[in-house]
Formats: structure tokens, sequence, C-alpha cells
């Protein structure tokens, strides 16, 4: 029997064999014949050069001209395919090749384009930015999908040889990520959203480990896709082009779009968060990131806490869009410890709170995260929550790992009304709830913490 190099005995002796918590209130998922020989490859450089275009890394070829059989399938049969499964390359799908910043959209099923990634980005704080941005690619949804079928052992530092936690993941599963680290051997260390550890994206000698989940973004052919008409979307994709070129220095007007269907246009622009900028926020006349303290208590002397806290925001004169907030939690004594947290999650609705509060289920999640025990902890929203004048939006935080006696932390009792304020944003009283859909009557309790937000136009 041939032995494998020492090397990968040593990789392969690493790798795991297959699979085999009440609400609480303090205080208060045939042919005869045989075909003929294959005809040789063609030359490097005429693959994928049929529309003999030139693009910024070479000749550039359309999904719909590109020969994506043939001369491939015998290396496939080998590999233990079946013919006629041809393995399409990364540059002919939406999802580009490592190193490329080139994105594939299919839009409605009627136009495909391509743009940089920059360009999709250039709205800051857009839907479009935290989906193709750094919000979306740092961190976000993974899916373990290892080429050897293996669990792995989840680690406790971001390295393949740190020591492992005891738990693991297991071929399929989906996990969210709070952190990607690059490592100097070139691996993506993610670290797991729920505390448990880091994993990596592949590993030497066996190969990939983990994929970005984009499940439901993506067509068969895997390019992103986007549920609006070419007429509708194509305006936003020229301006934000303009806008990228321009820059923060002179500020692009936003387009009207096709006069027959401007309402269609125009709820585009609010469902996707993307507003002209302001000139004079910054220096440099960029957008500027603002934050609201409505702290009204130090988080370790707080006395009051729950599962849940709803409370509600409006606007001042300008519209508004929410980027992230800061809250803690309290832990009961018995779990309570320096590196404590509970997961929790972040839900919107629109409307007053004194009605959203009575109609169950209808909350969307916005942003999901841990809290820690008695420190400021971050959760930033999935994308922008906006926030127009004279229209009320409801906040919900809530802790849902929270055992008996632990919880989010809020403010004392409070008359009801505005707790606090500044000229851009009013933060409402609101109600503690001991369950999802629970939520207290009568007093009402200020939120505790920080907003940060954007202005928009």
């Amino acid at each position: 029997m041939v032995q494998p190099p020492p090397r990968q005995q040593q990789w392969q002796q690493e790798r795991e064999g297959p699979r085999g918590s009440e609400p609480g209130l303090a205080r208060a998922h045939s042919q005869l014949l045989p075909p003929p020989p294959p005809p040789p490859p063609p030359p490097l450089s005429t693959v994928g050069s049929a529309t003999g275009q030139q693009g910024p890394y070479g000749p550039v070829a359309s999904a719909g001209t590109l020969d994506l059989a043939g001369p491939a399938q015998p290396a496939q049969a080998a590999a233990g395919q079946r013919p006629g499964e041809p393995q399409v390359p990364a540059q002919a799908l939406g999802r580009p090749a490592a190193g490329s910043d080139i994105v594939t959209l299919n839009v409605g099923g009627e136009k495909t384009v391509q743009r940089r990634r920059s360009t999709l980005c250039a709205a800051e704080g857009s839907l479009l930015a935290s989906r193709f941005g750094g919000r979306a690619r740092q961190g976000g949804l993974w899916r373990y999908e290892p080429d050897d079928g293996n669990a792995i052992g989840i680690r406790a530092g971001p390295a393949v040889s740190a020591a492992r936690t005891g738990n693991k993941l297991f071929p399929g599963e989906v996990f969210s990520v709070s952190q990607e680290q690059a490592g100097e051997d070139g691996i993506l260390y993610l670290k797991l959203a729920d505390g448990r550890g880091w994993v990596f994206d592949r590993k030497p000698e066996v190969g990939v480990m983990c994929i970005r989940h984009e499940e439901g973004e993506l067509d068969n052919r895997g390019r992103y896709f986007i549920n609006y008409s070419p007429e509708v979307f194509m305006p936003l994709l020229d301006y934000l082009g303009m806008r990228e070129t321009e820059g923060a220095q002179k500020p692009v007007p936003l387009p009207r779009g096709p006069e027959h269907a401007r309402p269609e246009f125009e709820a585009m622009l609010r469902a996707l968060g993307v507003f002209a900028p302001h000139a004079g926020d910054d220096e440099d006349g960029g957008t500027r990131h603002r934050r609201l303290d409505a702290l009204s208590t130090p988080y370790a002397s707080a006395a009051w806490w729950a599962r849940g806290l709803a409370f509600e925001l409006r606007a001042g004169a300008r519209a508004l869009g929410l980027l992230a907030l800061e809250v803690a939690a309290a832990i009961a004594p018995e779990g309570a410890g320096p590196a404590t947290s509970l997961g929790c999650s972040v839900h919107a609705r629109e409307g007053m709170l004194t009605e959203q509060i009575r109609q169950p289920g209808a909350w969307q999640e916005v942003g999901r995260g841990r809290l820690l025990h008695r420190c400021a902890s971050r959760l930033e929203l999935v994308r922008p929550m906006v926030v127009r004048p004279g229209v009320p939006q409801c906040l919900y935080i809530f802790a849902d790992e929270a055992g008996p006696g632990s919880g989010v932390i809020f403010g004392a009792p409070f008359a009801g009304g505005v707790s606090v304020a500044s000229d851009d944003l009013q933060v409402c009283a609101g109600h503690f709830s001991t369950g999802f859909d629970d939520f207290s009557a009568g007093a009402f309790y200020p939120f505790s913490g920080s907003l940060e937000y954007v202005l928009l136009e």
C-alpha cells in the first residue's frame, strides 16, 4: 500500500471523522462505435476570447459564447465526473475569481451587466453598499462546505494549529461571522458570531472549507440577481458610476428616473436607502456619521433590565439612516463573567409603538449580535434603517438567549414621551418584554445606550 507523504499524513490526522435553554425579568434555524478522440485543447491565448473584446485582465468572453464543454470533458471524466457536466470557471459566474473586483448582475432577468464593486458601494450606507461592500463581506453568513466532507473542530484562535474548543461544524451548516482576519499564511480566518471560536476558509492539502452563504441572492448561473427592471435600475447604476467618479467634492444630483415609472423608481431608491449626499456635513463635503448618547445610567450600576425593550424613534427636519446602536446586558450572577455574553437580535417596524406592540409576529429583523455583561456592546444593522420626518420608526432589542435574571439593560421608569433628543433625532421611552410578543403595559422605560446614524436628503 502506498503511503501518503508525511506532510499529507499530518493534515489527515488533524481531520475529524464524520458526525456519528424561561424569560426572566430582574426587577420589575449506444453508440456501438467508440467516439472519435477529442480535439486538442486550443492555445491558451484563444480560450475565452470569442468576443474579441479586451478586458482589464485580458480577453473577455460573454457567457453565451464561452465554450464550456469539449476539451475539458476528458479531464473531468478522469476526475470521476460525468461527461457533459463542465466545470464553469468563476469568471463566467457572478462570483468574481479570487482577487477580482468585477461583479456580474442579472437585472430583472432581462439584462446582464458588469460593474466594479466600488461602483456599487458608491452610496455609503445604502443597501447596495451593505450587500457588496465591506459590511457584507466582513462577516455575514458563511457555509461550511469542506472538500473532504468531514466535520471541523472550531479553534480557540485565528490559526489552523490553535487549540480546539470541543465544538464542531458539520458539512452544510450555515453560521454567522462577526470578524474576518487574513493570516500571513494566506488563509482567511472566520470568528463565529455566537462566540464559539474560529474556523477558516481553506486548509493546505485539503482545499476549500467554508464559502460565503449567498443563497437567495444568486441566480442559477451564479450572477447577483437585482429584482428591478432594467429601465428602473439602470439609471441608478449610471448615477452610482458618476458618484464614484466625482467623489465627495462634487455631489451628484439623484436622477429622476423614467417619466412613466417615476413612482417605481422613487420606491426603489427608498428601499435601497440611496439618497443624495449633503455637502457641508464634513470639511471635505462628505457625509459624517453622527452619534446620539442616550445613556441614562452607567451600565455597571443599572438596576433595570428585561428580555427585551421596544422604543420609538422620530427624525427631525431631515431623514436619517440608523447604522448601529450600543447597549449592554445584565446577566444573572451564576453566569456572569468577563467573557459572558448574550445572543441578541434587533427588529424594526414603521409606525407608533402603541400600535406595533399590539400586532404580534410582524417585526422585521434588521441586525444581530452579542451583548456583554454590563459593558457597551455595538450592534450593527445589516442595512441602514431609514427614519423620515413625521413617520415614527420603532426599534426592538431582544435577548434571544437570556435566561431567568438576565436581559437588556434600560433606564428607570419614565413618564413617557421623549427621553432624549437632538436636532436630528428624538428617542421616546418604550416598553419592556418578557417574551418576544409579551410586552409590559402602563409604565414607560427609556432606552439606555447610544445610536449611530447619518443624515440623508
